[in-house]
């Protein structure tokens, strides 16, 4: 582990020049909490902070936790926003959350079990955290069921489908690469003709977050956002929260996997983050030949 400071300064600023324009590196191997505190440092002035994660890899949610960890030690009192809660279930949230018990308590309260998201112990730390801190956690997501009806059928077929339309101008571009993006997620299986009502389902879910979190700031100066780092691609959550509350101070952290074989120079061309901290990959199955197996049923 490289220890020297000085050291982890140079090897930010060599990979920040393959990253987004002005983005800070975290390489692999600096120490998490010296990560954690300069990430809370760049925090303090931003409204929404973003920490990005691929959604089964431990390493992002322990990373998430050691962050939250430092704005608190610096004296911040965000509210803490999950895409993995519903906004429609807030109340039930807010409920398990003030009942007593552990991590097997609060995730049958939750019914995580049910939702499709990773191991709930992943996620129990943050929620401890945000508990024990008396933080407010918002659900932020739209209910899946809406999500998977407009993924299917469209936007048009939700009476009120119009308020979930993206906020963004028009941009060909943006839209053919988020659905590229969205074809190479379902491993380029996915018929041609239902990646327009899956991109739809996409900017949804980010337009939902966006109000979700624009509720919340005007409660609170800051929130936390725990949320798949794809949705902080361009065209997602923060740009749809900046057309819906424009001058928005944002701060993306994006988590990004490198595997032992991989040149990190060339896995940050994919970065769009303020701030990159380089992780190692989760352990998964081929989640490809899962979907294949899927769709032969």
């Amino acid at each position: 582990m490289i220890s020297d400071p000085r050291l982890l300064t140079a090897v930010a600023l060599l990979l920040s020049a393959c990253a987004a324009p002005m983005a800070l590196v975290l390489p692999q191997s600096g120490d998490p909490v010296l990560h954690a505190t300069a990430i809370a440092l760049r925090a303090r002035s931003a409204e929404v902070v973003y920490l990005g994660e691929v959604h089964d890899n431990a390493h992002h949610h322990a990373h998430q936790r050691r962050v939250l960890e430092a704005m608190l030690g610096a004296g911040a009192r965000p509210v803490v926003a999950f895409e993995m809660l519903a906004a429609d279930r807030q109340a039930a949230v807010d409920r398990a959350l003030e009942a007593a018990g552990g991590a097997a308590d609060l995730g049958a309260a939750l019914g995580w079990s049910k939702t499709g998201w990773p191991d709930f112990g992943m996620y129990w730390p943050l929620f401890d955290l945000a508990r024990r801190s008396r933080l407010r956690v918002v659900a932020a997501d739209l209910d899946p069921a809406v999500a998977r009806r407009i993924a299917r059928e469209g936007l048009s077929a939700l009476p009120d489908g119009a308020r979930l339309r993206s906020l963004l101008p028009p941009d060909p571009a943006r839209e053919a690469a988020i659905a590229r993006t969205i074809r190479k997620g379902h491993c380029d299986l996915l018929p041609e003709r239902h990646l327009p009502t899956m991109v739809e389902s996409w900017h949804a879910r980010n337009v939902s977050m966006a109000r979700r979190l624009a509720e919340a700031l005007a409660q609170t100066p800051q929130v936390v956002v725990i949320a798949g780092r794809g949705h902080q691609a361009p065209g997602g959550l923060p740009a749809q929260l900046e057309a819906l509350r424009p001058g928005t101070r944002q701060l993306v952290v994006e988590m990004l996997e490198v595997g032992p074989d991989e040149d990190p120079r060339d896995v940050l061309g994919e970065a769009t983050g303020d701030i990159v901290w380089l992780t190692p990959p989760a352990e998964r199955p081929d989640q490809c030949e899962e979907l294949r197996r899927r769709l032969r049923q």
